[in-house]
């Protein structure tokens, strides 16, 4: 159980009870908001109201968010330990912002406001209850307030799996869709479940109507009955209008595929599958937020990767097995990242170019880049939608500038300088092509360039469980490591497998030598030679020279842990882990801007929790069964926070 939750449950000895889970409490009457209750009128149960706009049974939206409060109710010791209570049926925007303000100003430690219609409402209210934590969705606009948290779901993902689905069972070859107002999850969901459609078959008709409410039962029910007469065999909506638009499904004997909430009881017999909201994921890390003193200001998406949206077929539908079985293939290609959804559309084919210092086969930092604009010209649609081209092997940062400029006047949309080197060049090139995006790496800054991203990889985490790996593999006690110069992704990745492997095993003896080369092979052979020589029995490296010490560390027997690309194609018997970036989480970001406009100005970092970087094991190599599990389990510490990695002097 989190600390938070069990320090709240702890008050309860030295509070008085303020009574039962008020679950049915109407809407607070409108007065002046109250100053803000003292520190002691707050002990005793973690007090949550939530406002929503229809009620906690639509089996849709609002039902999605009573049914994670409930859960989270019970994780934290019941109604003793956590307070709901609820105005539902809130439509009306003007009672919804009187019923957010009452609660805020009766002392409730956390006050959602579950629709997107009450944004405005919340950016008013919160400056007003500095001490009282507010959260609303769906969005991840926060407003810069920091007592507001902000949530999204990723509604497109299990839509596009409902759609690979329909088009897969549909007859006709003709599906109806019944959205309600053309905007944040329900877009989201209805974009997804085309997409996922037309993949699975170009050639299905998909029929959309939005008939502009969210709650126009009827008005469902009529668009559901002219898809019906489309030839729809096959329907789906959003919202909690649904139910009119159910009800015809099962009258004309329409399959349906259901989001937010499950849909199953409406009508058993013809539901196949239902995408499940679960905003206890996101209620768990806001309630956690909390309890340590962070009142707002952090945005949360949930998705099929976290379990924050979960795809809930029908027992009693006899979905066919192939079926099933890439339905399933499609949801773990979608939490791997192998399928990205809604890549955006450009009027033109649209062109990147990179300059990278070494060869695009380096299995190091320049293949990285490479296999990721491979990645993104897949996900983009192939040549036809992106054209890539590059520069290798530019060691010389005079000739990377000039292929950097080239390009920029060619037209090139976006330009890769894939290299910390290449950042004074960048620097002087970018002003000079204000329309052309430049990006580059590793580091963060944009040097207060509109039209630069920048991008860094938090290269110790995986470092870090190589670390682990390696103490717990060792049988000397001694590792070595090859770096190249002290600096970026490469440092970053030396200090974090240092503190792997000393968190591991205190004592064990880790060799560090940086060569002050990236691309010298012979140099990183001849630092390997000297780690083996002085007894490491397990050695890694980063950087495009480590092909050298791979060699060696095959040839003397010793293990080997890579990191930026796989390298266990290089010595497949010594090869035990490859920490693999993943650098199209970036590039996938940065198309989506420029798309929307956004040339520059903002960096990322890739790690562990985002997908950006991936633990790749050798299949091969015989890993035993407790250091696999510690490996994972280090992967997951890293990932929610209780490891953290802290660097020696």
């Amino acid at each position: 159980m989190k600390k938070f939750r069990l320090f709240v449950t702890g008050l309860l000895l030295f509070a008085v009870l303020l009574g039962a889970c008020q679950s049915q409490q109407a809407a607070p009457s409108v007065e002046e908001a109250a100053p803000e209750p003292a520190l002691e009128e707050k002990t005793g149960p973690f007090r949550v109201a939530v406002v929503m706009p229809s009620a906690i049974n639509d089996l849709a939206f609002s039902q999605s968010m009573y049914d994670a409060l409930l859960t989270i109710q019970g994780e934290m010791g019941g109604e003793e330990a956590m307070e709901i209570v609820y105005s539902d049926g809130m439509f009306v925007v003007d009672d919804a912002a009187a019923a957010i303000r009452d609660y805020a100003a009766e002392g409730f430690n956390l006050v959602i406001a579950h629709g997107s219609q009450y944004g405005s409402s919340l950016q008013e209210i919160a400056p007003d209850f500095p001490e009282t934590s507010f959260a609303w969705g769906t969005t991840v606009d926060t407003f810069g307030i920091d007592n507001i948290f902000a949530y999204e779901a990723a509604s497109d993902q299990g839509g596009y799996v409902n759609g690979v689905l329909a088009a897969s069972l549909s007859k006709t070859g003709v599906l109806g869709v019944v959205g309600p107002i053309e905007t944040g999850d329900a877009k989201l969901y209805v974009d997804g479940f085309v997409a996922g459609a037309k993949a699975t078959d170009p050639t299905v008709q998909v029929n959309v109507n939005y008939i502009g409410s969210f709650s126009d039962v009827a008005l469902a029910a009529e668009a559901a009955n002219t898809h019906i007469a489309a030839g729809a065999d096959v329907l789906t909506g959003t919202a909690q209008m649904v139910v009119g638009a159910i009800g015809v499904a099962e009258e004309s004997g329409a399959l349906w595929f259901g989001t937010q909430s499950s849909q199953t009881e409406l009508a058993p017999d013809i539901v196949v599958a239902n995408q499940v909201y679960r905003w206890d994921v996101v209620l768990n890390e806001i309630i956690d937020l909390i309890g340590a003193g962070t009142m707002g200001g952090t945005s949360f998406v949930i998705d099929l990767a976290n379990g924050g949206e979960v795809l809930e077929f029908n027992p009693d539908f006899d979905i066919p097995a192939d079926v099933v079985a890439l339905a399933e293939a499609t949801i773990a290609e979608i939490s791997g990242g192998a399928v990205a959804i809604g890549a955006p559309v450009f009027e033109d084919v649209f062109k990147v170019a990179v300059v990278m210092p070494s060869a695009i086969n380096d299995l190091a930092f320049s293949q990285s880049m490479y296999d990721a604009l491979v990645a993104i010209q897949d996900w983009m649609g192939g040549e036809g939608a992106m054209e890539f081209v590059y520069s290798d092997g530019m060691f010389v940062v005079d000739d990377a500038a000039a292929a950097i400029r080239d390009y920029a006047a060619e037209g090139y949309d976006l330009v890769i300088a894939h290299g910390s080197q290449y950042g004074s060049s960048l620097q002087e090139i970018a002003p000079d092509f204000p329309t052309t995006s430049f990006a580059w790496g590793t580091t963060v800054d944009t040097f207060g360039i509109g039209n630069i991203f920048a991008y860094e990889a938090a290269s110790q985490e995986g470092g870090y469980v190589n670390g682990v790996i390696a103490a717990s593999l060792s049988e000397s006690g001694v590792l070595g490591v090859v770096g190249p110069i002290e600096t970026g992704d490469a440092k970053l990745y030396v200090d974090g497998f240092v503190a792997g492997a000393e968190a591991t095993v205190p004592d064990i003896q880790v060799n560090v030598n940086y060569i002050g080369s990236f691309s010298d092979v012979a140099l990183a052979a001849e630092a390997a030679n000297t780690h083996v020589a002085a007894g490491a029995d397990g050695i890694t490296g980063t950087a495009q020279m480590v092909v050298g010490a791979i060699g060696v560390a095959e040839e003397s027997g010793s293990l080997w842990f890579g990191t930026q690309a796989s390298q266990t194609g290089l010595a497949p018997a010594n090869v035990v882990a490859n920490q693999v970036y993943h650098w199209d989480v970036v590039l996938k970001e940065v198309v989506q801007m420029i798309a929307d406009g956004t040339y520059g100005g903002t960096s990322f970092v890739i790690g562990l929790a985002n997908g950006g970087e991936v633990m790749d094991y050798n299949s091969d190599f015989d890993l035993p069964a407790d250091v696999m599990s510690l490996a994972e389990a280090t992967v997951q510490g890293i990932i929610d926070g209780s490891i953290t990695i802290e660097f020696g002097e």
